[in-house]
């Protein structure tokens, strides 16, 4: 008899189907706050790309001192993520007469692995040209680590032409 009266009683069942769901919902709710930091990270690295190059092809020569201004300033644009994971490199790259791209300067922040120069567009391949080559490198950890363990590695290149119309000269590497 008694039994057949628990088997009858609903009174706790709200409860019992909350302690299923609740997990559930939780995990979804983590995991979708991490995939959208993640998504901004991404979106902040893209930014920080196009200022860089942006800022850069506006001279026809810059120091060293003003490069490392330009990423230290970056700091700014990624914010509220962390710097530590972030990699920038500018290039300056030289369209020889026959149309052949040809790497004049280098200026990096950070450990980015070298692309290869030869992957300009043929569309700004103009003979006697100038292109420059802006590059992040930006590993992401999520905060929580918990739904998304690991780290996202976000990675962009920007080749903007020179406003000046030259090659961009660097003075007191």
């Amino acid at each position: 008899m008694l039994t057949r009266d628990m088997l009858r009683d609903r009174r706790g069942s709200a409860a019992v189907e909350f302690a299923f769901i609740a997990p559930i919902v939780l995990m979804l709710y983590y995991g979708m706050v991490e995939a959208t930091q993640a998504l901004l990270a991404n979106r902040r690295a893209s930014a920080l790309t196009t200022a860089v190059g942006d800022l850069v092809t506006q001279q026809a020569q810059v120091s060293a001192a003003d490069v490392d201004n330009i990423f230290n300033a970056s700091e700014a644009i990624m914010k509220p993520f962390p710097v530590d994971g972030l990699a920038i490199r500018v290039t300056s790259i030289e369209i020889n007469a026959s149309g052949t791209p040809v790497s004049r300067w280098t200026r990096a922040s950070g450990t980015i692995p070298v692309t290869n120069v030869g992957t300009v567009a043929t569309s700004m391949r103009t003979p006697n040209g100038a292109v420059l080559r802006a590059e992040t490198l930006y590993t992401f950890r999520t905060p929580f680590q918990q739904m998304m363990p690991g780290a996202f590695t976000f990675r962009h290149k920007m080749d903007l032409a020179p406003r000046a119309g030259v090659l961009i000269q660097l003075i007191n590497p």
